[in-house]
């Protein structure tokens, strides 16, 4: 069937690391200000043994629902450390500190020429895993990229997180695809397995990241390159889209 759809995930696809252990540092380091401004008084080093896997726990039952997953772990390890804080704080706190973070990944060279020219005759969607939705509608209009997606799938949006195959259901859905019509494009086996459990294509984009790219760890050690289990297409640059489907 000819491919009408190309789907995208957004870190470490359209989006490229950067050096990702300064990310991690700058990240705690802006955590652990804000945090002694609210009384803290832990020192960096304990305070970054606390934040160990901080993404890598399970994802918290909500205490308030107006708050993100991101904010809700913010909340948890707050509540743990015995610091009392307003909603208001908590999100003033996520937005910054993954603003401090943000500024180590940048917008792929090739990503507004490749999305504007696919445009022209494909229906795009993004489907990502992230916690803390607003900071990606942020990323999408400041980078200018919102206005190319028919369908924006954030899965703390949504609940279901990849390598769920439903997180592409309301992606399908809004752009009236066929799953064998679309491809999906990412960067993880988790991408490539949510897709193939859909019935989309998978392609994997291959780029060598530095450091850890998905949580901070108090050990970060870089990312090796991993062999994939599943035999996918691959594409080292976004521009080879381009030349497949246009």
């Amino acid at each position: 069937m000819t491919i009408n759809g190309i789907f995208f995930d957004l870190y470490g696809t359209l989006l490229v690391y950067g050096n990702m252990d300064a990310a991690w540092s700058d990240w705690l380091n802006a955590f652990h200000k804000h945090l002694r401004l609210q009384g803290l008084t832990h020192s960096i080093e304990s305070f970054a043994k606390t934040c160990d896997q901080f993404f890598g726990k399970s994802e918290p039952t909500p205490r308030q629902h107006n708050l993100t997953v991101f904010e809700q772990r913010i909340q948890n390890l707050c509540s743990d450390l015995h610091l009392n804080l307003t909603s208001e704080d908590i999100t003033e706190i996520a937005n910054k500190i993954a603003s401090v973070w943000q500024r180590h990944i940048s917008l792929d060279s090739e990503a507004l020429h490749v999305l504007r020219t696919l445009h022209c005759s494909k229906k795009l969607a993004l489907i990502s895993n992230f916690d803390h939705p607003p900071h990606v509608h942020s990323v999408l209009s400041k980078s200018g990229l919102t206005h190319f997606f028919d369908s924006v799938v954030i899965s703390a949006e949504v609940g279901i997180k990849k390598p769920d195959p439903r997180i592409f259901d309301s992606a399908l859905e809004q752009t009236r695809m066929k799953p064998e019509e679309v491809v999906y494009v990412g960067d993880t086996e988790d991408d490539t397995e949510a897709a193939r459990a859909a019935g989309i294509i998978p392609i994997l984009i291959q780029r060598k990241n530095e450091g850890n790219a998905f949580d901070f760890s108090v050990n970060k050690n870089s990312l090796a390159e991993k062999e994939f289990t599943l035999d996918v297409r691959t594409i080292t640059k976004l521009s080879e889209l381009t030349t497949q489907f246009v």
